[in-house]
């Protein structure tokens, strides 16, 4: 697995399991990755386009933040590999099979900070940079 983030968030990419890390920031995705099944594209900015480079003929590209940039991104991926959105909402048995995990110590989830509620606001923006890792808790 191949992940992208800032250098200094290298060593939390390897505690999730990832194999290599490429450092966005310096460095273009699609000149360093190439021939991957599958692209995860998590936050669906002008990079997407560049990380379709990355897939294998016949690939597939997830979009989660699958909103108006999917046909663009459809049209540059041609017949060369599928591209898709996914729209993630909650549903009872996934909320359960996440349930499932977390009493059987399997899930890790990072807390980048928590708030209190009525620090909300502060919070949302905090989120808004783009440079947290991890989840951000409201506690009430």
């Amino acid at each position: 697995m191949i992940g992208t983030a800032r250098a200094a968030k290298h060593a939390f990419l390897a505690g999730l399991g990832a194999d290599e890390a490429v450092d966005y920031t310096t460095q273009r995705v699609g000149e360093r990755v190439r021939n991957v099944d599958v692209v995860l594209d998590l936050v669906g900015d002008e990079s997407s386009v560049d990380a379709l480079v990355c897939l294998r003929a016949g690939g597939l590209f997830v979009s989660v933040p699958s909103g108006s940039g999917l046909p663009a991104l459809q049209e540059a991926a041609g017949d060369r590999a599928r591209v898709i959105g996914i729209l993630v909402e909650p549903d009872r048995l996934g909320m359960d099979a996440i349930a499932d995990l977390a009493a059987a110590g399997k899930l890790r989830p990072h807390v980048e900070r928590t708030f209190p509620l009525e620090d909300a606001a502060k919070a949302h923006e905090l989120g808004e940079t783009g440079r947290t890792r991890g989840k951000l808790v409201l506690t009430v």
